[in-house]
């Protein structure tokens, strides 16, 4: 019997149909569920031209980033776009803040849900404001039709301003072409 046992327990370790368990990542109350799923490897980048390009009215000087496929049965049938997701948290001027102010909804009881991997870059001692999102969209310039361009389409989803720590925070998804 105990041989037998053995052979399992070694059987279940080489199963390539064994399901994986989800990587663990950090929790934080202060933000909401982060609901966008990919296949693609995460890796946080440190660059502003993923904001820049994607939101021309941002003018970020430093930032992390995350940008990944939704997963899309393209193993399975090719898609001549690619839907992607972006999540962030980058460093702005105050000119950037000033532009929203105005049109803020009020402070954040919840911040936007950003992935996980990116908790560290939000500091726990600023305060943030929410903004509509298509308020946002408009004073920023995302171009949810330019999915031709070399950085596609983008349309944020979800946006928060710290005016204390000049940070915002989004999380949004485009298409490329």
């Amino acid at each position: 019997l105990v041989p037998l046992l053995a052979i399992a327990a070694l059987c279940a370790a080489c199963n390539p149909f064994a399901h994986k368990a989800a990587p663990q990542y950090p929790k934080d109350p202060r933000f909401a569920e982060f609901t966008y799923e990919t296949d693609d490897e995460l890796n946080v980048q440190e660059r502003v031209d993923s904001f820049n390009e994607r939101i021309p009215g941002l003018g970020a000087t430093a930032g992390h980033v995350l940008v990944a496929h939704f997963r899309d049965g393209a193993d399975w049938q090719p898609t001549p776009d690619r839907q992607f997701w972006l999540t962030g948290v980058a460093q702005v001027p105050d000119t950037t803040i000033t532009m929203l102010v105005d049109d803020s909804v009020g402070a954040s009881s919840l911040l936007p849900g950003i992935h996980p991997l990116l908790y560290e870059y939000v500091p726990e001692e600023c305060a943030f404001t929410t903004v509509d999102p298509a308020v946002a969209n408009k004073v920023l310039g995302t171009d949810p039709e330019a999915i031709y361009s070399d950085w596609g389409s983008f349309e944020i989803r979800e946006f928060a301003f710290s005016a204390q720590c000049n940070l915002i925070i989004v999380t949004g998804d485009g298409l490329n072409a």
